[in-house]
């Protein structure tokens, strides 16, 4: 399985408020760099919020209202690999791995689809075999996040909410138009049936803005300290002195502090909550067990909100069309995918090798082109979107500028390496090249490096593109642009953005 899809992992130095590296001469032509032409012009602060590092190897807290004389046991002692049980461990070891090497593990012991069951102790042999392969800073992940979560909620002045109306109906928009380029597809009706399915059924999870009680990450953060202590102080000292009972401890707590975020969050597998809580303050975005997670405050300046809402939207719309690639592979043909996967490989290969500073040596991977496939249709929906709203391609231009310039890294070096993706900039640059009015919008021409001509556009769901399908279709006047537009309604459902 697919860990979680991380595009536009925007990494920690995006948190800096700004930096003070721009390009000695950036290009201004938009033909030759689009992503340079956009991001040269960036002037937003980016949020500067402070929290508890994420790679720290805190140590943890006692609670204040843990009776120091409950620590002391009463002679009674409980075994090492007895103290939580062990499919707890594997459980909460694969979605640690998850965060840090993308590999998903269901089959802990090997027997999962045997009728020989592992006998306990080979269980503990390979509980300790994985413990080894996992250093205290991952294991520690999940209560530095907590602490994470509740600083950063503690900046915030925004109002508490379970579910944030405005985000959950610019994600069912989002939905709809995903389910209405599968319709208009030429893909098989038991694709169509298939893949609405999951899309319908799908979930969306905005970090800080739904589930943002800050009690109930306190309440979480004091029943993993409560539970880490109870455990410890069930272990011999000769059990407290192995060198994997810390990391069975810190592993062992999660349990309870998992309970108490699901009675506060429960619409989600408890998988999920953890990969979302782990990962609200690190600029992440993902899909995983068809739900989808969109960090949206620690990576924009809220004082550009439209910036923010085109940042928001373009990965909303990215993780949505995870549904096809790679997660719909199944259900569709395979000359189809092949296609899109060797187009992609092919547009981004050719990105990466002309660009003005080189990625770094062996960074092209062909198999996770399948994150340039979805940058690319994420992008063409995202503005047939914004084509809807726009009443002339003036509009539609700065549509495309506010998508782009919402995305822009303020990093230190250019084309840094992102996990399990191609670098920021070249992805982009791919799917806007292969927006099929880019180069009429901007009078690109043959020879210039973003110039695509009709037969090199990617077919992702095997269609031939149809130009028509992206031009302008406002008929309205003063309608504004599409960001604007979207940020009067969300004034109408009564959303504000927090200000820091």
């Amino acid at each position: 399985m697919m860990a979680f899809y991380r595009v536009l992992i925007i990494v920690s130095c995006l948190l800096i408020a700004k930096s003070s590296h721009k390009p000695t001469e950036p290009p201004l032509n938009p033909c030759n760099d689009f992503y340079d032409y956009v991001c040269a012009k960036d002037t937003r602060s980016i949020t500067n919020l402070s929290f508890t590092s994420m790679d720290q190897e805190l140590e943890i807290k006692m609670p204040d209202e843990y009776n120091a004389t409950e620590i002391v046991n009463n002679g009674t002692t409980v075994p090492l690999d007895k103290l939580v049980k062990l499919t707890k461990v594997m459980k909460w070891c694969t979605e640690i791995e998850v965060l840090f090497t993308g590999i998903f593990t269901m089959d802990y012991f090997g027997d999962l689809f045997s009728n020989k069951k592992m006998v306990h102790s080979a269980r503990y042999t390979a509980v300790r075999t994985r413990l080894r392969e996992i250093n205290n800073t991952m294991v520690n992940i999940y209560y530095n996040a907590l602490h994470a979560n509740i600083e950063i909620l503690e900046q915030m002045d925004i109002p508490i909410t379970q579910r944030n109306e405005f985000f959950h109906w610019m994600f069912d928009t989002v939905k709809n138009n995903t389910l209405l380029e599968i319709e208009n597809s030429g893909l098989s009706q038991k694709a169509k049936t298939k893949l609405r399915k999951g899309i319908v059924a799908s979930k969306s999870f905005f970090a800080f803005y739904d589930s943002n009680n800050i009690t109930a990450f306190k309440e979480a953060k004091l029943a993993y300290e409560t539970e880490y202590y109870r455990l410890q102080s069930l272990l011999s000292l000769e059990d407290l002195m192995n060198p994997i009972a810390e990391k069975i401890l810190r592993l062992g707590a999660i349990d309870a502090s998992i309970a108490v975020l699901e009675k506060h969050i429960p619409f989600y597998d408890i998988r999920f909550l953890f990969q979302a809580i782990v990962a609200n303050p690190t600029n992440d975005a993902f899909q995983y067990l068809n739900s989808n997670h969109i960090t949206v405050i620690t990576r924009n300046d809220l004082r550009q909100p439209e910036k923010a809402m085109a940042d928001t939207l373009f990965v909303t719309s990215h993780e949505m069309m995870h549904h096809l690639y790679p997660y719909g592979l199944s259900v569709e043909t395979r000359s189809i995918s092949e296609e899109a996967w060797s187009c992609a490989s092919r547009e981004v290969k050719m990105m990466g090798n002309t660009d003005r500073v080189k990625p770094d040596f062996g960074w092209f991977q062909g198999d996770i082109a399948h994150e340039d496939v979805v940058n690319i249709i994420a992008m063409r929906m995202v503005m047939k979107m914004a084509a809807n709203k726009s009443i002339n391609h003036k509009q539609l231009k700065e549509a495309l500028e506010t998508v782009v310039g919402g995305l822009c890294k303020q990093s230190d070096r250019k084309n840094k390496p992102i996990p399990h993706h191609h670098p920021l900039e070249i992805s982009l640059n791919t799917a806007v090249r292969q927006y099929p009015l880019f180069s009429s919008l901007y009078g690109c021409r043959a020879g210039e490096r973003m110039f695509a001509k009709p037969e090199e556009f990617c077919k992702p769901l095997g269609d031939n593109v149809t130009v028509a399908e992206y031009e302008v279709k406002g008929n309205v006047k003063d309608v504004g642009g599409f960001f604007k537009d979207l940020m009067n309604t969300s004034k109408s459902l009564n959303f504000t953005y927090g200000i820091l």
